[in-house]
């Protein structure tokens, strides 16, 4: 392996803080490595969305057609 070349192992920090000695092992990590953390962003590999939708309005079909229609006439007028 080149010393650019990057490898990603994925894991799950318990509630206490620590990582738990079983997933280590699993990668091959042997007890006194050095471990660098990396902080990536959670939408990278599929994160998950916490929260509640907003409360969209109440839009008549008339509503949603003439909003169309201006959508339209917009993009057209590009």
């Amino acid at each position: 392996m080149a010393a650019n070349e990057r490898i990603d192992h994925e894991l799950v920090v318990a509630p206490d803080g620590s990582i738990p000695a079983a997933q280590l092992k699993r990668l091959g990590v042997r007890p006194g490595a050095h471990l660098r953390v990396v902080e990536t962003p959670a939408t990278r590999s599929g994160g998950s969305f916490a929260g509640s939708l907003p409360d969209f309005p109440d839009v008549s079909w008339e509503d949603f057609e003439r909003a169309s229609q201006l959508a339209r006439e917009d993009v057209g007028s590009a």
